[in-house]
């Protein structure tokens, strides 16, 4: 039998003939948006340790349009309200923010055409604002009819992102229904029907953001007695809830779970057997430990960071990597070194003076090691290292058969440095280290913007491969990149463009101040 709270009174300002109203959990606050019954667009706050309402007054912005059956989540410090339907009945695809810390509202500018919903639910994972079912109109307006979707919204680009592969089926009932996230388990709370007894009952599904997969959680015993408007996950409490005045000589007091730090399903409704028109929507609150319905928010990880902390620690260090030109040595641990990196393996094992001495040193710079062996302690690389730095770590991986070192630095330099002043140095990184699809993308991004690109020191180097005393990587890269040309290319100059003499190599005479582009020409 699940253990869960008897529900407790709310205090402060009236919320009578309030319903469909947004909510949103902030710690130990709830923030309530909106609302039918009057249509309103007032904000509210709930403190969820003394249980007391009360109104917020935003400093400045236009607050969204009255507005009920619509959703509120929170990230970054920002409540964001999406949907509803006004006093008119037109459903709403607009997307609002307020700042919690500025106490303003804005509205970004969303990347793609976002569908109007009303009574859907809504919750943000990993940056994404998940949107899910609801109903949904055409352009002539017409009943609403109820939809099973999901799309997302990237909350830093902007975009809007459709999901399909969902395995299972949830039928919602023609009623409000609310979700929340657990770690990567999106859990949805509404009325759905009871095939059984052809009636309908409060339900819980929860959903494998992973796998896409949902599955049902058993608490329809627990929601039988009373009507719940509202639903959230409390992630830790923090401290009892103080016992209020009923005047009913209900038991208020929420029930203290053995462990404090379990989350908790958090009901908001009203259980008087008795509601006469108008009544409040939000009276009685109702706890479950979400542990006891087999459902565990698993805590991050933090075996990358004590690794790193280890990395150059001399406690229990019992060997030292010396970088060239450098003296400082960097302490590592043998086994570590042994496990992750086949190449040290070999060599302790062979019994070679280094692995007898305690001590290595390798060819490549100081951040570059550091950075390698921060690779072999955390199994990541750092995205905001300089650029050079993993150009030359993806050389040491290819050259020691580290596979995954070199495709996360491929990513990398492919995602965040491949830029005019840096793709030529990365193309030929990717043909030292035999990276052949950032080499092709390298390499098409400098037929794209060849006329910024050829003005740039590193091309100039790279051109001048072909010269006595020039390193054999710079020629094999010439080498390659020219063989990458396709036989049909051709140089244009842009309208209005500017010719001088200035050379800056062997059939590139001209190429110094207008902008080209390499195109092929079609038969």
């Amino acid at each position: 039998m699940l253990k869960f709270a008897k529900p407790s009174r709310t205090t402060g300002q009236n919320l009578v003939g309030l319903w469909r109203p947004s909510f949103t959990r902030v710690d130990q606050k709830l923030y309530l948006f909106g609302g039918g019954g009057h249509v309103t667009n007032d904000l509210h706050v709930l403190d969820l340790v003394t249980m007391h309402w009360d109104c917020i007054v935003a400093k400045d912005g236009v607050p969204p349009t009255k507005r009920y059956g619509h959703t509120a989540v929170l990230w970054n410090q920002n409540i964001i309200i999406f949907g509803g339907a006004n006093e008119y009945t037109d459903y709403r695809d607009d997307v609002i923010m307020f700042s919690l810390q500025t106490r303003t509202w804005s509205r970004p500018e969303i990347r793609g055409e976002v569908p109007a919903r009303y009574l859907h639910s809504a919750t943000v994972y990993r940056n994404k604002m998940y949107v899910y079912g609801g109903f949904a109109k055409n352009s002539k307006y017409e009943a609403g009819n109820t939809v099973s979707d999901l799309y997302s919204i990237d909350l830093v680009t902007l975009r809007v992102l459709p999901h399909t592969g969902i395995t299972g089926k949830v039928v919602l009932l023609k009623s409000q229904h609310f979700s929340e996230s657990i770690g990567n388990q999106l859990v949805v709370f509404g009325k759905y029907p009871n095939e059984a007894t052809q009636t309908s009952l409060y339900c819980l599904w929860i959903m494998d953001l992973d796998q896409l997969e949902w599955r049902k959680l058993d608490v329809d015993q627990c929601l039988e007695n009373g009507v719940w408007n509202y639903f959230t996950i409390v992630s830790k409490k923090a401290q009892q809830t103080p016992r209020l005045e009923s005047g009913e000589g209900l038991d208020c007091s929420m029930d203290i779970d053995e462990d404090e730090s379990a989350p908790r399903l958090v009901f908001l409704g009203n259980t008087e057997k008795d509601r006469p028109q108008p009544y409040d929507h939000f009276r009685e609150v109702l706890s479950i430990n979400v542990e006891y319905l087999g459902v565990f928010q698993i805590p991050s990880s933090n075996l990358q960071s004590q690794m790193r902390m280890m990395l150059d620690n001399d406690e229990f260090s019992d060997f030292t990597v010396i970088a060239q030109g450098s003296s400082r040595k960097i302490h590592v641990h043998r086994m570590i070194l042994s496990t992750r990196w086949p190449h040290f393996r070999n060599m302790h094992a062979s019994g070679m003076i280094e692995s007898k001495q305690g001590s290595m040193t390798l060819p490549e710079s100081y951040p570059v090691v550091y950075a390698f062996l921060s690779f072999l302690y955390t199994d990541t690389v750092d995205s905001e290292l300089d650029y050079a730095v993993v150009c030359d770590v993806m050389v040491m991986a290819n050259m020691y058969l580290l596979e995954r070192l070199k495709k996360l630095c491929a990513s990398i330099l492919h995602r965040y440095h491949l830029q005019i002043d840096t793709c030529v140095r990365i193309f030929q990184a990717a043909c030292v280290s035999q990276e052949h699809g950032l080499k092709k993308l390298s390499q098409e991004f400098i037929f794209r913007h060849c006329g910024a690109v050829m003005k740039t020191e590193d091309w100039m180097l790279m051109w001048s491969g072909g010269g006595d005393g020039s390193s054999g990587e710079q020629r094999a890269a010439l080498e390659e990149f020219i063989d990458g040309v396709p036989e049909e290319a051709s140089l244009e100059t842009a309208p209005g463009s500017r010719r001088t003499s200035e050379g800056y190599g062997a059939g590139y005479d001209s190429a110094a101040n207008f902008e080209p582009s390499l195109r092929k020409d079609v038969p």
